[in-house]
């Protein structure tokens, strides 16, 4: 699973995600989530935001026109033709049902069935305070987790445990130096500072992703952009920790783009050699050699990882990697140009349609223009059908295990 992702992908999947079936206006709400006091939402035991912190960001409105329940496969998505961030009900893929609308919020993810967490930031953006909020799709209420005092490129990744009960987190303080936290009842615990950010242009290759293995036994951070990469005292670009003490199971000093797979407890990653599998009994493994992945996404089921890689044009093309398979099998799904791959479900890819880049019309540094149009890709039947969704932001559920 990759739950926590850098900042500047959220702003790729705001910008031109999209997900399956038809745009509908929903009915008027019956329910209402607003603003309660801290730690109100009661299935969290968290401590309480430290007294004397920076103000909390209000929360956004959230309606629902009916509840949400385990066992319903849900996405958050954008809508055609209207605003806001959709939580919609696909268990029946043919007939879509949309249960809440959200006003707003960045890095929007889902707790559980039942609740989804995201953050507002003081200015609207990074470079400002922002809140980290819990929503009970149910109930109504919403908690406030924590406010982050001040937000750089790293802080607004975070990740929930699978069974919701611990929060993986970065921040960032007034001087730009960045800190993984792991947060559960037990309390607030730094597991590693991972040094400053320095001043410098992008590459295609940075990322950054908090995440947990879907057993919950382990979380794991993997970023591209601090300083302080693989030197004394700064986590090294890849580290495993195990969630009961804290303690470091596995580190590297390379490698980007990493996902947990939605069974047990392999962290994928890439390096120049291709990608490679991290195993607590076996190690580390090649899996795919030569593939450079972008941003991989695992199926809930455990079976799969969606990705993109670039071609010799610099186009995007989506492929998904057999994770079952003992070779790396590897599947091209369009081929026309497609980004930022995700599953909806164990079966169904959603992506985003490319420009297409040509010798004569080069895309240029800044990458193929998006075409406007997105995609779900039904891996059983190998049909691409166009949809009408803007955004994709998260489906639940993410692992093998959840309801």
């Amino acid at each position: 699973m990759r739950p926590g992702s850098l900042v500047l992908a959220t702003a790729l999947m705001l910008a031109a995600c999209g997900s399956s079936s038809t745009a509908a206006h929903p009915p008027p709400s019956h329910v209402a989530a607003s603003a309660s006091p801290a730690g109100s939402a009661a299935p969290f035991t968290f401590p309480s935001p430290t007294p004397g912190g920076p103000a909390a960001v209000p929360p956004v409105a959230i309606t629902c026109t009916s509840p949400t329940a385990p066992g319903e496969r849900l996405i958050l998505v954008g809508l055609h033709g209207q605003s806001g961030v959709f939580v919609r009900d696909i268990t029946d893929i043919n007939h879509p049902v949309n249960r809440c609308q959200l006003a707003g919020g960045q890095n929007i993810k889902f707790v559980s069935a039942t609740r989804l967490s995201y953050l507002v930031y003081a200015t609207g953006d990074l470079g400002s305070a922002a809140s980290l909020y819990v929503a009970d799709l149910t109930s109504g209420a919403t908690s406030l987790v924590l406010t982050l005092p001040s937000t750089g490129a790293l802080s607004g990744a975070y990740a929930w445990s699978p069974d919701g009960r611990a929060l993986s987190y970065m921040s960032s303080n007034a001087n730009n130096s960045v800190a993984w936290h792991l947060l559960s009842a037990a309390g607030d615990k730094v597991l590693a500072g991972l040094g400053n950010i320095p001043s410098r242009g992008g590459t295609p290759d940075d990322d950054a992703m908090i995440g947990f293995s879907a057993d919950g036994k382990y979380v794991a951070i993997e970023q591209t952009l601090t300083g302080g990469k693989g030197s004394t005292g700064a986590a090294p670009p890849i580290q495993v920790n195990r969630v009961a003490d804290g303690s470091v199971a596995y580190s590297r000093t390379d490698g980007t783009m990493a996902a947990w797979a939605g069974a047990g407890a392999r962290l994928y990653f890439r390096t120049s050699g291709g990608v490679q599998v991290w195993d607590p009994a076996a190690g580390v493994l090649t899996i795919s050699a030569g593939t450079a992945w972008f941003r991989p996404h695992a199926s809930p089921d455990g079976s799969r990882m969606a990705f993109s890689v670039l071609n010799a044009l610099g186009n995007h093309v989506a492929e998904v990697l057999d994770l079952t398979s003992a070779t790396g099998a590897v599947q091209q799904l369009s081929p026309q140009p497609r980004v930022g791959a995700a599953f909806i479900d164990a079966s169904l890819v959603w992506y985003a349609g490319e420009s297409i880049c040509t010798t004569t019309t080069p895309c240029g540094l800044g990458g193929p223009p998006l075409s406007g149009q997105t995609y779900i890709y039904d891996l059983g039947s190998g049909v691409e059908t166009g949809s009408l969704d803007t955004a994709f932001f998260d489906a639940w559920p993410h692992v093998v295990g959840q309801s």
